[in-house]
Protein backbone atom coordinates (compact mmCIF):
# COMPACT_ATOMS: atom_id res chain seq x y z
CA UNK A 1 0.00 0.00 0.00
CA UNK A 2 0.99 3.64 -0.33
CA UNK A 3 -0.39 4.73 3.02
CA UNK A 4 -2.72 7.72 3.13
CA UNK A 5 -2.88 11.29 4.43
CA UNK A 6 -2.65 10.05 8.03
CA UNK A 7 -0.35 7.01 7.84
CA UNK A 8 2.84 6.13 5.97
CA UNK A 9 2.94 3.01 3.79
CA UNK A 10 3.06 -0.32 5.60
CA UNK A 11 6.53 -1.36 6.72
CA UNK A 12 8.00 -4.56 8.11
CA UNK A 13 10.58 -4.61 10.90
CA UNK A 14 12.76 -7.61 11.73
CA UNK A 15 13.06 -7.70 15.51
CA UNK A 16 15.04 -10.91 16.03
CA UNK A 17 16.72 -13.63 13.94
CA UNK A 18 18.23 -16.83 15.37
CA UNK A 19 19.63 -19.91 13.63
CA UNK A 20 22.18 -22.58 14.28
CA UNK A 21 24.54 -23.17 17.15
CA UNK A 22 26.97 -20.34 16.54
CA UNK A 23 29.43 -22.62 14.77
CA UNK A 24 30.43 -21.59 11.26
CA UNK A 25 30.66 -25.14 9.87
CA UNK A 26 27.14 -26.38 10.70
CA UNK A 27 24.10 -25.83 8.49
CA UNK A 28 21.23 -24.77 10.76
CA UNK A 29 18.19 -27.02 10.85
CA UNK A 30 15.81 -24.16 11.46
CA UNK A 31 15.52 -20.39 11.49
CA UNK A 32 13.57 -18.32 14.01
CA UNK A 33 12.47 -14.82 12.95
CA UNK A 34 10.42 -12.29 14.88
CA UNK A 35 8.99 -9.49 12.78
CA UNK A 36 6.27 -6.92 12.95
CA UNK A 37 4.29 -4.82 10.55
CA UNK A 38 3.38 -1.19 11.07
CA UNK A 39 0.35 -0.76 8.89
CA UNK A 40 -2.16 1.90 7.94
CA UNK A 41 -5.91 1.90 7.67
CA UNK A 42 -5.43 0.88 4.02
CA UNK A 43 -4.80 -2.75 5.08
CA UNK A 44 -6.16 -5.15 7.66
CA UNK A 45 -4.20 -7.63 9.71
CA UNK A 46 -5.97 -10.40 7.79
CA UNK A 47 -4.74 -8.98 4.48
CA UNK A 48 -1.17 -8.92 5.80
CA UNK A 49 -1.46 -12.50 7.08
CA UNK A 50 -2.72 -13.67 3.69
CA UNK A 51 0.18 -11.99 1.88
CA UNK A 52 2.80 -13.43 4.25
CA UNK A 53 1.36 -16.94 4.01
CA UNK A 54 1.14 -16.70 0.20
CA UNK A 55 4.82 -15.71 0.07
CA UNK A 56 5.86 -18.62 2.30
CA UNK A 57 3.79 -21.05 0.21
CA UNK A 58 5.17 -19.65 -3.06
CA UNK A 59 8.67 -20.58 -1.93
CA UNK A 60 7.50 -23.96 -0.60
CA UNK A 61 8.90 -23.34 2.86
CA UNK A 62 8.11 -25.42 5.92
CA UNK A 63 7.02 -22.96 8.54
CA UNK A 64 5.13 -22.27 11.72
CA UNK A 65 3.69 -18.81 12.26
CA UNK A 66 2.36 -17.48 15.55
CA UNK A 67 0.44 -14.23 15.11
CA UNK A 68 -0.02 -11.62 17.80
CA UNK A 69 -1.90 -8.40 17.06
CA UNK A 70 -1.04 -5.55 19.40
CA UNK A 71 -3.59 -3.15 17.92
CA UNK A 72 -5.44 -2.03 14.83
CA UNK A 73 -4.65 1.30 13.18
CA UNK A 74 -7.42 3.84 13.66
CA UNK A 75 -8.39 7.41 12.95
CA UNK A 76 -10.14 9.62 15.50
CA UNK A 77 -12.65 12.13 14.18
CA UNK A 78 -12.20 15.79 15.12
CA UNK A 79 -14.01 16.74 18.29
CA UNK A 80 -13.42 18.18 21.75
CA UNK A 81 -10.79 15.62 22.75
CA UNK A 82 -8.76 15.94 19.56
CA UNK A 83 -9.01 19.74 19.67
CA UNK A 84 -7.80 19.77 23.31
CA UNK A 85 -4.83 17.54 22.48
CA UNK A 86 -3.89 19.62 19.43
CA UNK A 87 -4.11 22.79 21.52
CA UNK A 88 -1.95 21.26 24.28
CA UNK A 89 0.71 20.12 21.81
CA UNK A 90 0.80 23.48 20.05
CA UNK A 91 1.21 25.36 23.33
Amino acid sequence: DQGNDFFPATSMQIANIQAGTGSNNVIPGELFVQFNFRFSTELTDEMIKAQVLALLEKHQLRYTVDWWLSGQPFLTARGKLVDAVVNAVEH
